[in-house]
């Protein structure tokens, strides 16, 4: 890989041995600890134990009173009230969210969630026509919504009120509604990075407050909140980390069914991370968007029948099958069209379309490029007259910004510093590549973009102990407590030079595994390289490598163990 290995500054010495000896743990894990600052033991019990720490004054958010007295306008009246969602895990999330809990309350709501390929993202027409229709008397948009300025026009001119909750970036012009969104000019709340499930979770949480409700049946909802938390790749740091950690406290100790009836088709069992929640629960939420509809996943997680839950567990579970199916082919057709394109080495960007692509994979393809090509990627299909897709972006870059700057070539766009979606006229996708392209090359500043491995600090294995069946477990214990981890606290790399090959094959054609150990050091350590058969010919046994890695667990057959999730490697010097 083409990948370069940056080692943080390491802290003193003296600093990182005082902490070990007072927190009684290795001295890496110290190491990390006052990377982030942590230098004491009072810090560092708090930063442990996130589930901990107080969640903010939700009331602090701008318009809060407003939309608290709304909606329990709409409660003491039993009004018709809708609540209309994005349909990926984020926007579902909300959706099962709000629904579940304004139930408890004596509230029950509608739901909507557009249809991908009909409607697109956002607040449609479709959408307003059917609150139009139905009578509805309060709208409450989730995870999306913040500029959707023409149809919430129209829903409000009919005499329906509305709340948006969104965390997406806001224009500087506000659609007509009681807007909650921390990142909207002058709100004074403290933390503007929640997810759109989260912010949908602070207006519950001043509810409860002002209906002076026991918050009880709230926090056993969290589960949601910390699963659109790791899918939406928000920061977890602040009050997303907290609501993180109470969320999966509360799944692992109370799953609900449907989660269940998922994990027994993935073959998964509890206790999850949030890794899993990632890898496993997210992949297949998101699917049911992109293949069928969101709805189908927000009756999954919201449903008490079990037969009804196994029933949606398989179609989502199904949808996951087909998505990959997609996401192979258009991978494979992405890259083959890339490889005809004449001047591409010399650009800084990648765009990539074809009218029959699926709509519901252009983000994942996007993703998957940007593996081979590491670069500000867009795919785009067309679809009702319009193209389409979904871009992707890496630091330092801030994709949402460098769309801004083509807005006058695109219809609509939105999104995060890191992804994002875009809709175009045909005739105007040669003149949105050359914008897009020169808006890269000036940011960058004649820059080439590299991939980069931020490593923690180094260590010998012998520093995970000597004996497997007392030692692992407990280092990996210690790790366990940096969680939950995800942007601005991520899961901690490291660096072992000199490592010697003891064994070693592929996996599944891509995948390397290794059997490893360190002059001294007296113990042997398995490694998996995902994706890293390619290294396979430089290794023998007795080859000596350095390596960057993650240190995971490795449960099987019930018996958990340490493995090194390796990053890179090279041969040692």
């Amino acid at each position: 890989m083409n990948q370069t290995w940056k080692l943080r500054v390491q802290e003193p010495v003296l600093a990182v041995v005082e902490l070990s000896e007072a927190l009684k743990i290795p001295q890496f894990a110290a190491q990390i600890l006052l990377q982030k600052g942590i230098d004491s033991r009072t810090k560092a019990v708090s930063f442990f134990k996130p589930q901990d720490h107080p969640l903010h004054d939700p009331f602090l958010m701008c318009n809060m009173s407003k939309a608290v007295l709304r909606l329990s306008q709409a409660i003491a009246n039993q009004e018709k009230v809708l609540l209309f969602g994005d349909y990926d895990v984020d926007g579902t999330t909300a959706v099962a969210l709000m629904t579940e809990q304004l139930a408890l309350l004596g509230l029950h709501c509608a739901y909507y969630i557009p249809d991908r390929y009909k409607e697109g993202y956002g607040v449609s027409e479709a959408g307003i026509d059917y609150t139009i229709q139905e009578g509805f008397q309060l709208l409450i948009t989730l995870d999306c919504g913040i500029k959707a300025h023409t149809t919430l026009e129209r829903a409000n001119a009919e005499g329906i009120d509305i709340i948006v909750c969104d965390h997406h970036q806001p224009d500087t012009k506000l659609p007509p509604a009681i807007v909650l969104n921390p990142k909207q000019a002058g709100c004074s709340y403290p933390y503007k990075e929640l997810s759109g499930c989260g912010v949908a979770f602070k207006l519950l949480q001043a509810l409860y407050i002002h209906l002076q409700k026991d918050s009880g049946p709230l926090h056993e909802s969290l589960d949601l909140v910390a699963l659109a938390i790791g899918a939406d790749i928000v920061e977890l740091l602040d009050e997303n980390r907290t609501l993180c950690a109470k969320g999966l406290a509360q799944l692992n100790a109370a799953p609900r069914p449907a989660f269940l009836a998922i994990l027994s088709l993935a073959a998964h069992s509890l206790p999850l991370s949030l890794r899993d929640l990632v890898f496993i629960l997210a992949p297949r939420i998101n699917a049911a968007g992109r293949i069928a509809s969101g709805k189908r996943a927000v009756d999954w997680m919201l449903s008490s029948n079990q037969k009804e839950i196994e029933e949606l567990a398989l179609a989502i579970n199904n949808d996951n099958t087909t998505r990959r199916a997609l996401d192979q082919d258009m991978t494979a057709q992405a890259l083959d069209q890339i490889a005809s394109e004449p001047n591409f080495s010399t650009q800084f960007t990648t765009i990539v379309f074809d009218p029959s692509w699926h709509k519901g994979v252009v983000g994942i393809v996007a993703s998957r490029l940007i593996e081979s090509y590491y670069r500000p990627t867009i795919v785009l299909t067309e679809s009702n007259g319009v193209l389409t897709g979904s871009a992707r972006c890496m630091a330092p870059l801030h994709l949402y910004e460098l769309l801004e700057s083509c807005q006058a070539q695109l219809l609509q766009f939105g999104g995060h510093q890191f992804a994002a979606g875009l809709t175009l006229l045909p005739e105007q996708l040669p003149t949105f590549k050359a914008a897009f392209e020169q808006a890269v090359s000036v940011a960058l500043l004649g820059k080439q973009l590299q991939r980069q491995i931020d490593i923690d600090t180094s260590i010998h294995f012998k520093e995970l102990g000597s004996n497997p069946q007392v030692h692992f477990p407990r280092v990996l214990q210690i790790l366990a407590a940096f969680e939950p981890c995800g942007p601005g606290n991520m899961h901690p790399v490291f660096l072992a030079k000199n490592c010697i090959v003891v064994e070693h094959k592929v996996l599944k054609g891509s995948h390397l595994k290794l059997k490893l150990t360190q002059p001294d050091a007296h113990v042997m350590i398995d490694a998996i390289g995902f994706k890293l058969a390619t290294f396979e010919k430089q290794l023998a046994p007795g080859v000596r490598i350095d390596i960057v890695f993650q240190i995971t667990p490795n449960s099987y057959m019930n018996r958990t163990t340490l493995q090194l999730q390796l990053q890179d490697l090279c041969l040692s010097a």
